[in-house]
């Protein structure tokens, strides 16, 4: 785990690991500063990504839609119930630490498509507060 990560992600690395998910990547480019990591285990992945010195922090269902990652802040509106939009990174790690088990029961074959209905609805809903004037596609 390396040193050049802030210690919020170096810790959750630790986390991550220790509920039994394999660091599957591990990337940085000198390019603008961004990295990306990646966890998985069975039937969820984490992803913790730096675009320009902007942090996300996103869960995907590696089982189904291996490719279709949503946001520690959609998320949380979908887990615990709706909150500010943009979250700085370690709230976004501790909407995931905190509710890892609902987290992947959620992603799990019984839920995972109520889930992904679900998520894709509070996006939309996020996306015309954030952009009122912009159609939602």
């Amino acid at each position: 785990m390396n040193s050049t990560w802030p210690k919020d992600v170096v810790d959750f690395q630790y986390f991550l690991s220790s509920a039994g998910f394999v660091c599957e990547l591990q990337e940085e480019w000198a390019t603008f500063g961004n990295k990306t990591l990646k966890y998985s285990d069975a039937g969820v992945g984490v992803r913790i990504v730096s675009d320009r010195g902007l942090w996300f922090v996103e869960v995907a269902d590696v089982v189904d839609q291996p490719n279709e990652w949503y946001d520690a802040g959609v998320l949380r509106d979908l887990l615990v119930g709706p909150g500010e939009d943009i979250l700085p990174l370690f709230e976004q790690i501790q909407v995931i630490k905190e509710n890892l088990p609902t987290i992947m029961n959620r992603f799990g074959p019984i839920e995972s498509e109520d889930t992904r209905i679900r998520l894709n609805l509070l996006r939309k809903e996020r996306a015309k507060r954030r952009f009122p004037d912009v159609e939602a596609m």
